[in-house]
């Protein structure tokens, strides 16, 4: 399949290259746009010498924003050709983000997506509505450390396995409400690039990588009665990597997700299984890792409120796991175009497998954030 994908790509470019009135129409038109959030919070978590908490402060203030650039314009042919970049506004590791292009025609042959970008199996999931977008925000210090289970399970919790890592990416056209999409990326590793054109790195023996990683995902998206409906499924696959020949474990993942709303309100839940053992690919024994949310919001004018649940759970050994639960409610107005400020309550539980003090905590955060899109 994965060389069936290249193929076709292949194909499709050498077309654009021999379509008659293949010339650009007009020249391609730079877009702007990007967005800029602080986050700050006070935690109530349990920090003594034997906790793993201990150390830290009751408060936290967080920064995030993106610059995305964009081109496209569309042939004499009807192709629409087009290259994104985003530019990470904090720099905390690479500058960049996500970079790639695209070859579409829609309504005939679909759509491809060269570069480095999420996969099929994240972008056509179907999110629980949430407040505050698709990640659990929260204060970074009430993760532990300790534990497999943290703060950023939540924020990773997707169908795909590749991330951003290059890959190459094919959505068919919609079938009514439908549509497919598959991807397939030769590694994890997002520096696979090497010097363009003379020394493309193909190295398959990095310790918890996957190699050979195929997405496939597909969603349905239509209306019943007054309600919109949404519904996906995702599934993932890949080589797990080892730096000996020791044997390791390949990587499975599966999801399925749906959402409806009607009248203001949004209801929708996803479960994730992610069957590495919480990334431990370096083993030949196959565990689950499996996250679940669910979510419900309403929309009042320019209110939005909200109420917020996910569980992970993360199988350590034969007989035990260890859980992180979190309880949310939260609120967001529009106080213009492009800006927004809300506050929210989480409410975090971790359970270790061997009830060890420094694998189990608490916590209560009270957070603000404010972000300007653009």
């Amino acid at each position: 399949m994965k060389k069936a994908l290249i193929g076709t790509s292949a194909l499709i470019a050498v077309g654009l290259l021999t379509a008659q009135g293949a010339s650009a129409a007009d020249k391609i038109s730079l877009g702007l746009s990007g967005n800029y959030r602080v986050l700050g919070g006070i935690v109530n978590q349990d920090d003594g010498p034997t906790n793993d908490a201990a150390n830290t402060r009751n408060h936290g203030l967080g920064t995030d924003g993106k610059i995305n650039f964009s081109g496209k314009t569309t042939l004499d042919s009807g192709i629409e050709v087009g290259v994104k970049a985003e530019l990470e506004v904090q720099n905390q590791g690479e500058m960049i983000d996500e970079q790639y292009m695209w070859i579409e025609n829609t309504d005939v042959w679909g759509r491809i997506e060269m570069g480095d970008r999420d996969g099929a199996g994240n972008k056509m999931n179907t999110l629980a509505p949430f407040v505050f977008g698709a990640a659990i925000v929260g204060v970074q210090t009430i993760q532990l450390a300790n534990s497999p289970v943290n703060t950023a399970a939540f924020v990773v919790a997707v169908p795909g396995m590749s991330g951003d890592s290059t890959k190459i990416t094919y959505y068919t056209p919609k079938f009514g409400a439908a549509q497919i999409g598959i991807s397939y990326t030769p590694d994890s590793d997002e520096q696979i690039g090497g010097a363009f054109g003379t020394s493309i790195a193909r190295g398959d023996s990095d310790a918890n990588d996957v190699s050979e990683i195929l997405e496939i995902g597909a969603n349905w998206g239509g209306s019943m009665g007054d309600a919109k409906v949404n519904v996906s499924g995702a599934y993932a696959s890949g080589k797990g990597e080892a730096a000996t020949a020791a044997a390791v474990n390949d990587a499975d993942r599966w999801a399925v997700g749906a959402k409806i709303a009607m009248n203001g309100w949004a209801l929708g839940g996803q479960y994730i299984n992610n069957e590495t053992g919480g990334g431990a690919l370096a083993t030949t024994v196959q565990r689950d890792d499996i996250t679940t949310r669910v979510g419900l919001t309403y929309a009042n004018g320019p209110w939005v409120y909200g109420a917020e649940y996910a569980n992970r759970s993360v199988e350590v050994t034969a007989t035990g796991e260890d859980e992180a639960t979190v309880w949310g409610v939260g609120a967001k107005r529009t106080l213009g175009a492009g800006v927004t400020a809300g506050i929210g309550v989480h409410v975090w539980d971790w359970q270790d497998d061997l009830s060890a003090v420094a694998g189990e905590n608490d916590a209560t955060e009270f957070f603000f954030i404010t972000e300007i899109s653009f």
